[in-house]
């Protein structure tokens, strides 16, 4: 059990990273802290969610294939695969074809760290399940 405790605070941790580099007061800001990311490199995109690379790393040693673990990664890689598309389209000039939203829509402070709840919940219930 402090295992678990360990793992779901070392998520929230890397979590809050992510949050912290994705922050944005609309959410042109943030896809342009996204696109920032992609420009050094798109392996320098994915090494910023080290939370994805973390769950894997407990999914291959703890044997995790339930539900909850299930989801954090599908979650994860869809995330992850948005932000590469995101950046792409937006190299081609072509961003509203993926985005339905406008760019200058408000992002509350508190939306941004949903994924600091969420995802160490569903790895808390990962593990005791």
């Amino acid at each position: 059990m402090n295992e678990t405790i360990i793992y779901v605070f070392t998520l929230a941790l890397f979590e809050l990273y992510e949050s912290s580099w994705q922050r944005g007061s609309t959410f042109g800001a943030i896809i342009n802290n996204i696109y920032a990311r992609y420009k050094r490199s798109v392996f320098y995109l994915i090494l910023s969610h080290p939370a994805f690379i973390f769950c894997l790393y407990l999914g291959v040693a703890y044997d995790l294939t339930n539900f909850w673990f299930l989801s954090i990664l599908f979650l994860k890689f869809l995330d992850i695969s948005y932000k590469l598309v995101l950046a792409k389209k937006i190299e081609e000039h072509r961003l509203a074809e993926v985005l339905p939203i406008p760019l200058d829509m408000p992002i509350q402070p508190w939306m941004m760290y949903l994924n600091v709840i969420l995802y160490p919940l569903f790895l808390y219930l990962a593990f005791v399940t």
